[in-house]
């Protein structure tokens, strides 16, 4: 063997010893001398680092080859966390939705005591009212007769409502009452009195059939007999009320009219056909005369005097002053329907 040939067996061995060696332990300190003998000896595998990328063997699966992934622990503390946190959103709705019918609950009753309370309130309103637009009046003692102090609240009463209601005005208008107590015994509205705001002073008592008394109206004859044709139809009982009321007085203005006969209903059920009287206090006993015959046309109810207004009968104040209401309001209507050609 020659010289060169030992020198090539020397340098195998010494490359060999290198390959076998393993990796250096520091970086090359140049490029390598040539290329790659030969492909690698197998595919990359999934090993830890890069062992299986240069030749070395992947790890096998320890478990069964179908067998699904167990879930890590990370996803069941998320799926026991959402339950508590469900859990305690609805126990804080139903915590809330006590709250708020308790407080449903509690406004529920606050409203009902201030709706109780209102009604003590608009009670006792109406008593003050009641009182002040209706308060007591004294007695009336006269020579040899007593007037009550409720008769004469009644009269004041009634006085204040027939102006209300627009049947009267001012000082005109005037009632009378039969007494209960004295047989014969008439109480009427003084001359002048303004009936809106009577007192006792504005009623005046007298005797039926008797003179006029003092500061009595010139209407104290006619109420004289409406009293007395009166208590014939109410077993001694009687009222009379005359109202300047503004329909029935403008109605019976024409000429040519001798009676007014309410259309609707109600007015024509209850008093038919009222006669138009013309007023004669010139010729008194003539006018008592017509005021008789007209009363008859209603059943002594009411009777017209033409341009001067109602005069309407009952047992008691308000029963006449229901019928002298009841028909202006039927002449309202006749009014209303004749502007409107019906």
């Amino acid at each position: 063997m020659t010289d060169e040939a030992v020198d090539d067996d020397d340098g195998s061995d010494e490359m060999l010893a290198k390959v076998t060696a393993g990796p250096p332990s520091s970086p090359p300190s140049g490029p390598p001398s040539g290329p790659p003998s030969g492909p690698p000896s197998g595919p990359p595998g999934r090993g830890t680092g890069g062992r299986a990328m240069f030749g070395g063997n992947a790890p096998s699966p320890t478990g069964p080859p179908n067998a699904p992934p167990s879930a890590p622990s990370g996803a069941q503390s998320m799926h026991t966390g959402s339950s508590v946190v469900i859990e305690a959103g609805q126990e804080k709705i139903e915590i809330a939705k006590r709250t708020v019918d308790g407080d449903e609950k509690v406004e529920l009753e606050q409203l009902r005591q201030e709706n109780e309370n209102l009604k003590q309130g608009m009670a006792a309103a109406g008593e003050v009212i009641q009182e002040v637009e209706n308060p007591p009046m004294p007695p009336i003692v006269g020579d040899g007769f007593v007037v009550p102090g409720e008769i004469v609240g009644m009269f004041a009463t009634l006085g204040r409502q027939l102006h209300k209601e627009r049947l009267l005005h001012g000082t005109a208008g005037s009632f009378s009452l039969l007494s209960t107590q004295s047989p014969g015994l008439v109480h009427i509205t003084r001359q002048g009195a303004a009936l809106g705001l009577m007192n006792e002073s504005d009623l005046i008592t007298g005797r039926l059939g008797d003179a006029a008394p003092n500061r009595a109206s010139e209407d104290w004859q006619i109420h004289s007999v409406a009293l007395a044709i009166a208590s014939l139809e109410h077993e001694g009982r009687g009222a009379c009320v005359h109202v300047a009321a503004p329909y029935a007085t403008t109605l019976s203005l024409e000429k040519d009219r001798y009676a007014l006969v309410p259309t609707d209903f109600e007015g024509h059920s209850n008093y038919g056909r009222a006669t138009i009287v013309d007023v004669q206090y010139d010729d008194m006993e003539g006018y008592l005369v017509e005021i008789k015959e007209a009363l008859k046309q209603t059943g002594n109810k009411l009777f017209v005097a033409r341009g001067h207004g109602v005069y309407a009968l009952g047992a008691d104040l308000l029963e006449a002053w229901g019928h002298a209401a009841a028909f202006e309001h039927s002449m309202r209507i006749l009014y209303l329907s004749e502007l409107a050609d019906l």
